[in-house]
């Protein structure tokens, strides 16, 4: 990792504060927070050599240094599915400071001694929610299972390079797989929320069970406007009726017939495809939608 040893002492509040030595958790973070105080500081300097004008940060997050929060509520979502809430843990959000976390952009959670990375699907000026995958012998897993409301949660960040701007694209396609689904429900909602949006939005998430779909009411709600539409494929999908007002589920695996038919339905040029699942999945859903000729491709890693 590179540390920058520059002295701190300058009259510019704008330049990134160098992490110290014991910021560092030694877990093998990424990203470490000396690889991203080394980038923040790249930028910072080229803002500084065109004379570009910089902000001070109203972000209640760091990206290389951890916030204390408290774990205020934590339930059941689906199946190895949790919702858990964090809220800031001072008393007073002072100079106006809040939360900042753009749509499909993540965090680094540390609890107990196990750090991971995930996105928030929701969050208010001192409060967010993560929706979290539990695997059997996951180390985050293990410390979130035995994990109390009022236990201490340490957060930094956010990360991420993904950029959206309003009405840039007629068409999204979200592919997702499993906990993928993080990534592109903040993504949807912001530009459902928006009054300003006439973006159309194919959401597409492929599961294992119906009883691992986490969000299920927050994707019929979505599905009731106009602009957005669900497909859920359902790779061991029981014998019983399962009726989503709104959702059309699928039997099977998502394949590359499938893929290229939701492809062939919209026009390139015109079309953003987002695509977040295992690295099998990524890879595949990439090469089929180069095979496409589309070009405007985001893969959230």
């Amino acid at each position: 990792m590179n540390i920058d040893n520059t002295s701190n002492n300058t009259n510019d509040n704008s330049r990134p504060v160098t992490p110290l030595e014991e910021d560092c958790c030694h877990n093998g973070c990424n990203p470490c927070i000396f690889d991203v105080h080394a980038k923040l500081l790249e930028e910072w300097k080229k803002k500084k050599k065109g004379n570009m004008k910089t902000q001070i940060r109203t972000n209640l997050l760091c990206p290389f240094s951890y916030k204390n929060f408290i774990i205020t509520d934590i339930k059941e979502a689906a199946e190895n599915y949790i919702l858990l809430s964090v809220k800031y843990q001072e008393n007073e959000i002072k100079n106006n400071v809040k939360l900042l976390i753009k749509p499909g952009h993540h965090v680094m959670l540390h609890l107990q001694e196990a750090t991971r990375s995930f996105t928030p699907i929701h969050f208010t000026d001192d409060n967010i929610q993560f929706l979290i995958r539990l695997y059997d012998n996951g180390k985050f897993s293990t410390c979130i299972r035995h994990a109390k409301i009022g236990d201490e949660i340490r957060i930094r960040g956010p990360y991420g390079n993904f950029k959206y701007k309003c009405n840039s694209f007629q068409n999204i396609i979200m592919f997702c797989m499993g906990s993928g689904i993080t990534a592109m429900y903040p993504v949807a909602k912001s530009i459902i929320d928006n009054e300003l949006e006439e973006t159309r939005i194919h959401f597409i998430g492929c599961f294992q069970k119906m009883s691992q779909v986490p969000l299920k009411k927050e994707l019929q709600i979505f599905s009731d406007y106009w602009n957005f539409k669900c497909t859920l494929y359902i790779s061991q999908l029981q014998n019983e009726i399962h009726n989503l007002h709104g959702i059309n589920i699928k039997c099977g695996h998502l394949n590359e017939a499938s893929v290229h038919q939701i492809l062939r339905d919209n026009t390139s040029d015109t079309t953003l495809v987002l695509i977040c699942g295992s690295q099998e999945f990524d890879n595949s859903i990439k090469q089929w939608t180069n095979e496409m000729d589309y070009k405007c491709i985001h893969v959230f890693e």
